[in-house]
C-alpha cells in the first residue's frame, strides 16, 4: 500500500488530502504545525472549488452555512478601460464560492482527519527528505527564501490593505473589482462580513493614501472596518514545481495577486497532475511541470489583460502597469504561444457559445471562451487586440 504526506493543514492541505481520500486508496500522514494558524481571511474561488468538493466531500447547501459561504455568481468590475462598469458572469447553474478560510479549515480538518486513512501527525517539518513515505505534498504556505522560485515582476502590485468590515446580510452576490488611483479593490461578501482589500504598489503611493482612496467604497456600500491588515508579498512560481517524489502546492508553490481569485483553482489543479504522474502515471516529469509552467503562464496573462487596459485613472503607477502588462502580452503575441490564440479565437467567433480545442483545453489559464469575450469587450480592448493578431499575423 502507498503512503503520501501531505505537509500543512490550510485550505490547500484539506483540498489535498480530499483529492487523495477520493481518488486513491493511499494511505496519508497529515503533517501539521499546531501553532501555525490558518490565516483570517475571506476567500473568493472560481468555479472549480464548488464542484471539486461536491466530487470529493459531497459538498451541499448546509456546509455552506458552516463555513459562511455564499454563492459567487461573477466578477463585478468597474473604472477599467476607458471606465464604465460589466460583470464578468459565471454560466448557470454554475457558481464560485466566497467562504471564511478558518471555518472551512475548521470544518474540513476535523472531517478529514476522523477517516481511517488518515492519520494526523503534530509536527513542524523542515526537512521534507526525512518523511518516511513514498510521496509528499508540500502546502505550508509562502517561502522563506525564493531561490527555487521565478519572481513575476510584470505583475505590477506588491502590497495589499484588508478592511474586515461586519454586516447582518450581504449586499451583493459578485467579487468586486474596482480599479482605483493606486491599484484596485475587492470586495469578498460573506454572511456576517465583508472583506474590502485595496491591492496595491507600495513603491508609488503610502499607506494613509490608500486608506483615503477606499473611503468611497465603505461608504457606497455603508461598510465600517472592524480590522485592518497590511500585507506585502511578492509574486512567483517554482521553477520546478513536480519530482518522482515531491511536489509542491498552495503559497509553497506559487502566489499571483488575487485578481479573477485563481489560488484554489490552481491548487485543485496540481492535485489533479500529481495524481496523473505518481499513481495513473499518463504523464512523466516533463508533461507535469511543462503543465504547470503553462498555467501560471497564462494565468499571468489573464490578470495583465486588465492592466493592459489600464484605467479612468492617468498616473505614475498606471502607467507603470500599463508599460508591465504591455511587455507580457506583446511577447505572447510574439511567441504565439496558446493565450493568444485564445484571443484570436474570441475575436474571430461571433458565436458566444462556442469553444476552442487547442492542444485539447476548454479553457485557457481559468477563462473559457465566454470569458475571453466578456472581458475583452468590458475593458475594451477589443481594436488593441485585433492590432496585436494583425501585427504578429497570428
Amino acid at each position: 500500500m502507498k503512503r503520501i504526506a501531505i505537509v500543512g493543514r490550510g485550505t490547500v492541505g484539506c483540498l489535498s488530502v480530499a483529492h487523495y481520500l477520493r481518488w486513491t486508496d493511499w494511505e496519508i500522514d497529515w503533517y501539521y504545525d499546531p501553532k501555525i494558524e490558518p490565516t483570517p481571511v475571506g476567500e473568493g474561488t472560481n468555479l472549480t472549488l464548488p464542484r471539486t468538493l461536491s466530487e470529493t466531500l459531497d459538498f451541499d447547501s448546509i456546509v455552506m452555512d458552516k463555513i459562511s459561504a455564499i454563492p459567487k455568481l461573477g466578477i463585478w468590475k468597474r473604472n477599467w478601460g476607458s471606465g464604465g462598469e460589466f460583470i464578468h458572469t459565471f454560466p448557470s447553474p454554475y457558481y464560485g464560492l466566497h467562504f471564511s478560510a478558518v471555518q472551512f479549515h475548521d470544518y474540513y480538518f476535523d472531517k478529514l482527519r476522523s477517516d481511517r486513512r488518515v492519520r494526523t501527525i503534530e509536527t513542524n517539518i523542515i526537512e521534507h527528505e526525512k518523511i518516511d513515505a513514498d510521496h509528499v505534498m508540500i502546502c505550508t504556505g509562502s517561502p522563506k527564501n525564493f531561490d527555487d522560485y521565478n519572481l513575476c515582476g510584470t505583475i505590477p502590485v506588491n502590497s495589499a490593505m484588508v478592511f474586515q468590515c461586519p454586516w447582518e446580510l450581504p449586499k451583493f452576490l459578485y467579487t468586486l473589482t474596482f480599479a482605483k488611483k493606486y491599484g484596485w479593490v475587492f470586495g469578498i461578501p460573506l454572511k456576517n462580513r465583508c472583506a474590502i482589500g485595496y491591492v496595491f504598489n507600495e513603491d508609488f503611493c503610502t499607506d494613509s493614501e490608500i486608506e483615503d482612496d477606499v473611503k468611497d467604497i465603505l461608504q457606497e456600500f455603508d461598510l465600517v472596518p472592524s480590522l485592518k491588515r497590511r500585507l506585502k508579498f511578492k509574486n512567483y512560481v517554482r521553477k520546478i514545481n513536480f519530482s518522482d517524489r515531491v511536489c509542491y502546492n498552495g503559497n509553497a508553490s506559487f502566489f499571483l495577486e488575487p485578481m479573477e481569485a485563481t489560488s484554489t483553482g490552481l491548487a485543485v489543479y496540481n492535485n489533479k497532475i500529481s495524481l496523473s504522474l505518481w499513481k495513473i502515471k499518463e504523464i512523466d516529469l516533463n508533461r507535469a511541470n511543462y503543465l504547470y509552467t503553462k498555467m501560471l503562464n497564462e494565468i499571468e496573462s489573464m490578470i495583465l489583460l486588465h492592466y493592459y487596459s489600464g484605467s479612468v485613472y492617468d498616473n505614475e503607477f498606471w502607467k507603470y502597469a500599463k508599460n508591465s502588462a504591455r511587455e507580457k502580452i506583446n511577447s505572447d503575441f510574439e511567441n504565439k504561444n496558446l493565450f493568444s490564440q485564445a484571443i484570436k479565437h474570441t475575436i474571430n467567433s461571433n458565436d458566444f457559445h462556442d469553444s476552442f480545442n487547442f492542444e485539447k483545453e476548454t479553457e485557457i489559464g481559468t477563462w473559457p471562451l465566454r470569458s475571453f469575450k466578456q472581458n475583452i469587450d468590458g475593458l475594451n480592448i477589443r481594436e488593441d487586440m485585433k492590432k496585436l493578431i494583425s501585427d504578429h499575423k497570428i
